[in-house]
């Protein structure tokens, strides 16, 4: 037995009829059917009187997809890259993961000691990012168990993966600044000898 209507409303007779006329435009849409609409290059044709445009329009280059010649297509390593070895102590990368696993608490590094490091890891030479990337690489050790002294050793594997600080060689400029203060130095100890003696 359903319930008898309520009646409605001046607003909700408003809406009861936008609803029904939202409705109608819906089903109407619906039924309409697709209608291919040619290209503007196939309806756009140069007139006859202008011959340039014709022959232009003729020998205009088309574009079409082409498959790939399979041995010019360069396929990316899944394989880390890795960089130069760390060799000796004295890497900047080795450095910078000893100092960090002697700031560590547990695996957390203070914000003070993490910004004195990226300071330290810019005057070696490196970016901030491969400074960070360090950081991170030994926070990770410390926090998979091991001892923070053993985390550098752990984190050797990693640490490759950090492009090595590629050393300037020195400018001209600098030679003749440092030749030039070696010669100044030696014609002042001259100069005081010869005082020294003459005197």
């Amino acid at each position: 037995m359903s319930s008898p209507a309520l009646p409605l409303g001046p607003t909700s007779r408003a809406v009861a009829a936008a609803l029904a006329a939202r409705r109608d435009a819906l089903a109407r849409t619906a039924t309409l059917t697709p209608k291919l609409v040619p290209a503007p290059s196939d309806t756009v044709r140069p007139d006859a009187d202008d011959a340039p445009a014709a022959d232009r329009a003729r020998k205009a280059p088309r574009l079409r997809l082409v498959a790939a010649d399979p041995e010019q297509v360069v396929r990316p390593s899944l394989q880390p890259t890795q960089h130069a070895p760390i060799s000796d102590t004295s890497d900047p990368r080795w450095v910078l993961a000893v100092r960090a696993a002697e700031k560590l608490e547990g695996s957390i590094l203070r914000p003070e000691h993490r910004e004195r490091l990226l300071l330290q890891g810019k005057a070696m030479g490196l970016t901030p990012f491969d400074t960070s990337l360090i950081l991170a690489i030994v926070q990770d050790q410390a926090r998979r168990g091991h001892a923070p002294a053993y985390c550098p050793t752990a984190a050797e594997p990693q640490l490759r993966m950090v492009p090595s600080v590629r050393r300037r060689p020195w400018s001209s400029k600098k030679w003749l600044a440092v030749a030039a203060g070696v010669a100044a130095f030696t014609a002042l100890e001259l100069a005081v000898l010869g005082w020294f003696l003459g005197g």
